[in-house]
């Protein structure tokens, strides 16, 4: 059993530590146990010596411990399965932490981090290094922080952007449309209409849903979709705006309880339709473009629009989406969504994010979830992701610290974990990936070259 470590002991580790020694040499130098070697260095990690003596605080670290071309082909983290993004050098051991694709459970990340300490610059890192594998994104932007003009200067040349301003040009998809994998038709799709209404507008109650329900089937009727012939499902729905006019003309002459619940249900999503974000008349988008080489990222941005319209057209486009990969069958990965501000979204039953956190890896379908507050994801949302890099982030409750701590299987204390996510400097996370967390100096676009191996600045 070695003895209670000096300081000079102390003050040495950290300078072997900062010249790239590994544990087991440092111990063995300073006669000292492997062990107290590891506590020295987590608690440098954590910033418990940042008010020590200059002479025993840890130097910065000008240099990394691999030169700033290393490539997808160096051995040290050459991928048995698919394609590994690196994604920074572990704080402690120096190992490069990378995220798995295809070895994890699913290829799902989940992002949190307070404003300023990386978190869109590091998601806007992993869009480019999907890109990079071919691999397009779908980024739904809700402030802007995703324009091309902002992200210009980061995103690679070769990285094709197109932008689309939803709130000034609108989309020319159509929430009503029958998929092939609508089971049971029109009614599938009114169901799903007006469930999506009641968790954008959790005001709305049973009575409204009920009649939410009835105007899109009998508005399918009107164009001629008949629920008991498959054979007209695939005929030109009605505009999606036709079902503001169903409401009114149920409030002007319905019976007493239809003429209520219309009454009531109108005005909560008459805004969805004010903007008319799904017209005819708006970006002919495709889901069928996002899998072309033509473009890689695909921004949609929401600015603009009321707060209850952006979830609105969010959860929409999102089914849209879904159930076009379902119509394509199981598959490799084809596609990712990237949603920022996850305050914006449903993660309840039901919900389309729900519905691509479980099932989405099945028919090629990634997520990038991010956001600033711990609050903001659900359990679904923690249990799902199997990758999770964490900035610096404010967790008065611990309720990050405890959703990290039930993930991990390499020794992390929860006081750990909750002391590190919260005195992270800027620029580093934990990051959680294979059930392991690691305190992780993320790689910037400089010391990261895109996964095809070579340099497309």
């Amino acid at each position: 059993m070695k003895g209670r470590i000096t300081k000079e002991q102390r003050r040495r580790v950290l300078e072997m530590l900062d010249e790239g020694a590994d544990r087991l040499s440092i111990a063995s130098t300073l006669g000292i146990s492997v062990a107290q070697v590891a506590a020295i260095s987590a608690h440098r990690t954590m910033g418990t010596y940042t008010s020590v003596p200059p002479s025993l605080s840890p130097k910065p670290r000008k240099e990394l411990p691999f030169p700033l071309s290393w490539r997808r082909n160096s051995p040290e983290i050459k991928p048995a399965h698919g394609h590994v993004v690196p994604l920074g050098v572990e704080a402690d051991e120096r190992q490069i932490v990378t995220w798995d694709l295809h070895a994890s459970t699913n290829p799902h990340v989940l992002i949190l981090g307070e404003s300023g300490f990386g978190k869109t610059y590091a998601v806007t890192r992993l869009i480019t290094e999907l890109a990079g594998i071919h691999l397009p994104s779908i980024v739904f932007d809700y402030g802007q922080g995703f324009s091309a003009q902002q992200t210009s200067s980061l995103f690679r040349k070769s990285v094709k952007i197109v932008e689309l301003q939803l709130c000034r040009d609108g989309i020319g998809l159509n929430p009503l449309q029958i998929f092939p994998v609508d089971t049971h038709g029109p009614a599938t799709v009114a169901q799903r209409v007006a469930d999506t209404f009641v968790r954008v507008y959790p005001r709305l109650g049973v009575q409204q849903h009920a009649v939410l329900r009835r105007a899109v089937l009998e508005l399918l009727r009107d164009a001629g979709v008949n629920a008991e012939d498959p054979r007209t499902w695939g005929l030109q729905p009605p505009p999606f705006r036709d079902l503001e006019e169903k409401l009114n003309e149920y409030t002007a002459t319905g019976d007493l309880a239809t003429r209520r619940a219309a009454a009531s249900a109108g005005p909560h999503i008459s805004t969805l339709f004010f903007f008319n974000t799904f017209r005819k008349t708006g970006h002919p988008l495709s889901w069928s473009d996002l899998l072309t080489d033509m473009v890689q990222v695909w921004i949609l941005q929401l600015i603009g629009l009321e707060a209850s319209v952006e979830r609105a057209v969010t959860e929409f486009l999102l089914w849209s989406l879904v159930r076009y990969f379902e119509v394509l069958g199981p598959g490799p990965l084809r596609c990712f969504v990237v949603l920022d501000e996850a305050h914006k979204l449903a993660f309840g039953p039901g919900s389309p994010v729900e519905k691509i956190l479980r099932e989405g890896r099945k028919f090629g379908l990634g997520m990038i979830l991010a956001s600033q507050q711990p609050e903001d994801f659900s359990t679904v949302a923690f249990s799902n992701t199997a990758t999770k890099i964490v900035f610096q982030v404010g967790d008065r409750s611990g309720q990050i610290a405890r959703q990290l701590h039930k993930k991990v299987t390499n020794g992390h204390s929860f006081e750990y974990i909750a002391r590190a996510i919260s005195t992270l400097p800027r620029g580093s996370a934990y990051v959680v990936t294979s059930n392991t967390g690691k305190v992780t100096r993320m790689f910037s676009f400089e010391e990261r070259q895109p996964l095809g191996g070579t340099d497309t600045s």
